[in-house]
């Protein structure tokens, strides 16, 4: 199948920050490379003054403020947008989220036979609680967006445990596991690089350096890390704490290291856009510390690794999928002791965590490249699928139409033969009552 045209959409774009989009992004740059991919998101505040610089189309709709900086698209209310939509004639619809974006994938997929995937990026069940504090509130928006779920012609999701909490969630029906990816590679001028942060943060000469990097959102298990951080300052170990990228929760945690006393082992940033500097952090560090459980399938984790840096992550989490402790990283218990003591372990033990990154980069890391041609023969599948599934809806349809009709024949040809036999009846009976009488 050639010219593939491929709509992918999203109920959050930038100048927004957070995993799902630099998904989204991933996918639309690296699949637009090989095949027509567009990009269908939401208007950004005007506050913002944000405008569109991208390798790829992105057709922005109405939308209306939500809470935590994000934006809630009206798609359905902008005859403009949907006007665009339709004359795309785009061959998939591919949703990445199951509200307003997502239901409207669904809606125009329908009307326009046109296949729709949905993939669940975020722990749903965590966000709901998180907001309404009430578990009625939150199983009742888990049943709404799962009946958006459950009309999709493809459901993805991204990692083996992700595909878990779907189920869990109670959908029964089939899910394709697609890895993330990073566009990262590993730099030809590292020294360079590190000397950025070096420099920035006089780092020169400070061994265990160790480095979050994501959305500052507490629940994050950002409170947890800066309890082990407290540990590992009372235990006297020498080192410092990177937390790299902003959020809304921001000042918030700059007050929590305040409130513990461990300014002096910390150093925080906002959000890094400049790549060379983020890849600097990386190649600084000598392990990502990452406690998060929220996150499904962590793409700062492939970062690191592309980086050979390699992490200490919470046991059985989402991100913490295909790592190996002691191989490619660490793991450890969901608690603040177990996190220290991790961390305590490989204190001064440089070798350690540069075998573990090394080993990090031959077995997590993955580019989007690779995922871009993945997703590209998966589309191509759901669209065979979706056309052989429609040819045989059809032929059905004709089928049910023929045999009614050839019902109604029979029908009518045995009603023919009943009014001519009545017919024959009745004039002999005339016949009869007509016969002449015999005069004496």
């Amino acid at each position: 199948m050639a010219d593939v045209k491929i709509l992918e959409l999203l109920d959050s774009y930038y100048p927004v920050v957070d995993g799902a989009i630099s998904v989204v992004k991933n996918y639309s740059k690296e699949i637009n490379k090989i095949a027509e991919c567009d990009l269908a998101v939401p208007k950004s505040a005007g506050s913002d003054n944000y405008t569109d610089n991208e390798e790829f189309v992105v057709y922005r709709c109405k939308s209306s403020a939500a809470p935590e900086n994000y934006r809630l698209g009206h798609p359905d209310l902008d005859g403009k947008f949907i006007k665009i939509i339709k004359e795309r004639k785009f061959d998939i619809f591919h949703a990445h989220s199951p509200f307003a974006m997502g239901k409207f994938a669904i809606k125009m997929g329908k009307k326009l036979k046109v296949p729709v995937i949905l993939t669940l990026h975020t722990q749903y069940h965590q966000d709901f609680m998180r907001v309404t504090k009430s578990k009625v509130l939150t199983a009742l928006l888990i049943k709404m967006i799962m009946q958006v779920y459950n009309q999709a012609d493809s459901v993805w999701t991204v990692s083996e445990a992700s595909k878990r909490i779907l189920r869990q969630y109670g959908f029964k029906g089939n899910i394709e596991v697609v890895r993330n990816g990073t566009d990262y590679t590993y730099p030809d001028n590292p020294e360079e690089l590190i000397n950025l942060v070096n420099e920035k943060h006089n780092l020169k000469g400070q061994k265990n350096v160790f480095v979050f990097v994501g959305r500052m959102a507490m629940y994050k298990n950002l409170k947890l890390l800066c309890d082990a951080i407290k540990i590992l300052k009372q235990k006297g170990k020498d080192f410092k704490m990177l937390f790299v990228g902003g959020g809304f929760d921001y000042e918030e945690l700059v007050e929590y290291i305040h409130y513990l006393g461990i300014d002096d082992v910390c150093i925080t940033t906002d959000e890094i856009r400049n790549r060379q500097l983020l890849q600097g952090y990386y190649l600084r560090s000598d392990l990502l510390v990452f406690p998060s459980t929220f996150d499904m399938a962590s793409i700062v984790k492939v970062e690191a690794a592309a980086h050979k840096c390699a992490g200490v992550l919470i046991k059985d989490s989402c991100s913490a999928e295909l790592v190996v402790d002691g191989d490619n990283g660490f793991l450890c218990e969901e608690n603040a002791q177990s996190l220290a003591d991790k961390l305590i372990e490989l204190c001064d033990k440089p070798e350690v965590m540069k075998k573990a990154g090394e080993r990090a980069y031959q077995t997590l890391y993955r580019s989007w490249q690779m995922v871009a041609e993945e997703v590209l023969e998966k589309y191509k599948k759901v669209i065979d699928e979706y056309s052989r599934k429609q040819e045989e809806k059809k032929r059905l349809k004709e089928m049910k139409a023929a045999a009614k009709k050839n019902k109604t024949s029979v029908i009518d040809k045995n009603k023919s033969k009943k009014e001519n036999a009545e017919y024959k009846v009745k004039t002999k009976n005339s016949e009869k009552k007509k016969k002449p009488v015999k005069k004496v």
